[in-house]
Parts: structure tokens; C-alpha cells; sequence
């Protein structure tokens, strides 16, 4: 039987399973397609194993036979000497690094294994020292080792080959998506005193979030109120702190992780979803921005390098220069003041999710069709960058 391992950054994926048989929501729009993705392995006869780098605690559990969840109990992105022991000690035939940590990368690539790398992330930082880091992992991908190498969504997989990784390995990812804007009205701006907006993501300074704050605290001073619920773990002290500092503190919900169910009700049920990620913050396109697109509600967003292929200024979003508030807070003002540009910001919603839609590769279908047929998988080979581009080239 032949043994699979998948290294994921975080996650309790035996209360992922457990939520998945019980019908229960997810806290995570993926972890559903975690859980099928389980049960198409074991169908397929594979010995699998799940690890998870940063958990509660250290544990093994073997919630159903041939499958083992390794929850590794690093506190922080710095434990490292875990997950390099992990790997040494991991006899498995394949191995999908889920997560870009150089020191897994690197432990991955020493083994024997068929390996593959799946990542969620962007490049973005300037300077010498991010010049050198993009090298390293450029060098690292190109190892023959890596047999795939897959990203989330077409801008940051198309990066990873601008940057030097061979398209003939990369494939871009997603998911299937609960929610479709085709099943919503349209929004229109109604005239009010105070107004909703919805954060979801890491509450963190380079997600952007201390710059929301402050435009919130210019928004007022200018006389227009906005209420916002932030959604996620983080920095809640120090954001909370600053809330207060600027007198803001009554206009901040934080929520902390609610379910993905929930999430999109509360951006259903907002004026405005707020995407403001710094230009170094290193993600892919985000699934909260399927989601946003997906609830009609029009969407506020910065520069991000990943959000400038897709979301075009005036026309699916209201887009500010990343890391300035003022911008932010124009940009937030803007939306919210002008009826014209809101309708068109809800309307246009279906086009921009049917630009999206069919470019990426099945995230689950992908990582089966590698284990169980590796490279020489045609469908693989379809999916690949180089092929899909291609097929972009010639259509126009």
C-alpha cells in the first residue's frame, strides 16, 4: 500500500473530519476538500498521513484505519527542528509540502520520495535580502525532486514563473466555491447615517488592518460612520489598543474565527468588503476575495500585486495604494458616496467570476491524479501552466 504525507502550516483535521461526517460548518472554506480529499486517498488504497505544523499540543490520533493526523505542536512559524525531523523520519512514497517553509522544502527535497510542492503564497518584497530569498526557493522548486509545483490561482502561479520556477512543472489550484454571485441580487446604495464593512483574514499590520483602523478614524472625522467587523486571529490586543487610542474602539467588532457559513452572511449583509493586504504581506488570490465577489457586496481593495490582474479600479472594486490609510479612507468614502459607481461595482460581480472561473486546476483532482499517475498524468499535463497559456495565446 503506498504511503502518502501531506505537511499542512495548521489545522485540527480530526475535528475537520468530524465536522465533515456530522454535516457541521467548516471554520475554513477549504477544509471540506481536506476532508474529500482524505477519503478519495483511502478509497484509492493509500496509507495516509496528515501533519500539522502549528497546533494546540503534540499529538498522533488515528480517527479511521490507514489514516494517521500528526499535529507537530510548534507554537510559531520558527519551530522548525519539528518539522525536519518529521520528515526525516517519514517513509512515505509521495510527499506534498503544503506550505512554503524553506526548512520543509528542504528536508522534503533530501528524501527519496516523489515530492510536490503546493503553496498559497506571493513574493512581493523588494531589497537584497528578499532578492536572495527569492533565488533560494526558485532554486529549491526547480529541484527535480519537486515533480509539481502548484499555486493558488493564476497571478501567483504565473509570479512563481516569471521569477524562474519552469512552467512545465507548475500548475495553478483552487477549490470549488459554495457560493456563486449568479445566486444574489444586485446591490444598491441606500442613503444612511452609519454603514457596514466586513474584514476577514489574519488581524495582522501587514494584512493591512491597522491602516483600516485609521481610515475608520478619518472617515469620522469627516463625518461619515463605519462599522466594521473583523473576522480573525492575531494581533487583537494591539489593534484593539489602537481602536482605542483613535477613538474608534466603538466601530470595531472583533469576532475572532467564525464559520465560513457565517463569514459570507456577514459579507451578504454589509455595504462593503475591505481587502486591504500590504504589497509584502505574501498571498496568493485570497479565498475571502472569491467570497466578496461572490456576496454582490462591492469590495474595497488595495494595489496587492496578486489583486492587479483582476480587480480593476472603478470597475470590480474601488482600489487604493497598499499601506496608505488616507488612500483607504478616499477609496472607502468614494464607494459609499456615489450610487453610480456602487451599482456598477454589485453588477459587475458576474463578469468578474467568469473571469476567474475554469483557469485553475481542481485542488483535490490535482494532488489524487499526482499520487496515483505522477507527471505522466494527461491530465496533469493539461493543467500545467505552460499548456494552459498556451491555450490563453491562441484564443486571442
Amino acid at each position: 500500500m503506498t504511503g502518502v504525507s501531506i505537511y499542512f502550516f495548521a489545522g485540527d483535521f480530526a475535528d475537520v473530519l468530524r465536522r465533515y461526517e456530522q454535516g457541521l460548518q467548516q471554520v475554513y472554506q477549504t477544509h471540506n476538500e481536506v476532508a474529500r480529499l482524505v477519503f478519495d486517498l483511502l478509497a484509492a488504497r493509500k496509507r495516509l498521513n496528515i501533519y500539522s505544523f502549528v497546533t494546540a499540543e503534540r499529538n498522533e490520533e488515528r480517527p479511521i484505519d490507514g489514516l494517521r493526523i500528526i499535529s507537530l505542536g510548534a507554537k510559531d512559524y520558527a519551530g522548525t527542528s519539528l518539522l525536519q525531523a518529521a520528515v526525516a523520519e517519514d517513509d512515505a512514497e509521495a510527499i506534498v509540502a503544503h506550505f512554503p517553509n524553506m526548512e520543509l522544502l528542504n528536508a522534503v527535497a533530501a528524501k527519496r520520495s516523489r515530492a510536490a510542492a503546493v503553496l498559497a503564497t506571493s513574493y512581493n518584497r523588494t531589497g537584497i535580502r528578499s532578492f536572495i530569498e527569492k533565488r533560494k526557493i526558485v532554486s529549491l522548486l526547480n529541484n527535480p525532486r519537486f515533480e509539481l509545483v502548484s499555486n493558488h490561482c493564476l497571478p501567483a502561479t504565473r509570479q512563481l514563473a516569471q521569477l524562474g520556477v519552469h512552467p512545465h512543472k507548475l500548475i495553478a489550484w483552487d477549490i470549488p466555491h459554495p457560493f456563486v454571485p449568479s445566486s444574489r441580487e444586485s446591490k444598491q446604495l441606500t442613503s444612511r447615517s452609519s454603514f457596514r464593512a466586513v474584514y476577514v483574514g489574519s488581524i495582522a499590520e501587514s494584512k493591512g488592518v491597522a491602516d483600516l483602523i485609521r481610515a475608520i478614524a478619518r472617515l469620522r472625522e469627516q463625518g461619515l460612520e463605519v462599522h466594521c467587523l473583523l473576522a480573525g486571529l492575531g494581533d487583537l490586543e494591539r489593534m484593539r489598543a489602537l481602536g482605542s487610542k483613535l477613538v474608534t474602539a466603538d466601530l470595531l467588532n472583533f469576532v475572532g474565527l467564525i464559520g465560513n457559513t457565517e463569514v459570507f452572511s456577514e459579507m451578504v449583509a454589509a455595504d462593503l468588503v475591505i481587502v486591504p493586504s500590504r504589497t509584502e504581506y505574501p498571498e496568493g488570490f485570497p479565498l475571502t476575495m472569491f467570497e466578496a465577489i461572490a456576496s454582490r457586496t462591492p469590495i474595497v481593495c488595495s494595489d496587492h500585486p496578486m489583486f492587479r490582474p483582476v480587480m480593476q479600479d472603478s470597475v470590480n472594486a474601488t482600489v487604493f495604494p497598499a499601506g496608505n490609510f488616507r488612500a483607504l479612507a478616499s477609496a472607502i468614502h468614494r464607494t459609499l458616496t456615489n450610487s453610480a459607481l456602487y451599482a456598477q461595482l454589485s453588477a459587475n460581480a458576474i463578469l468578474t467570476w467568469e473571469a476567474l472561473s475554469g483557469q485553475p486546476a481542481d485542488w483535490r483532482t490535482m494532488i489524487v491524479r499526482w499520487v496515483a499517475e505522477g507527471t505522466a498524468s494527461p491530465w496533469i499535463r493539461e493543467h500545467l501552466l505552460r499548456t494552459a497559456d498556451a491555450g490563453v495565446g491562441q484564443s486571442g
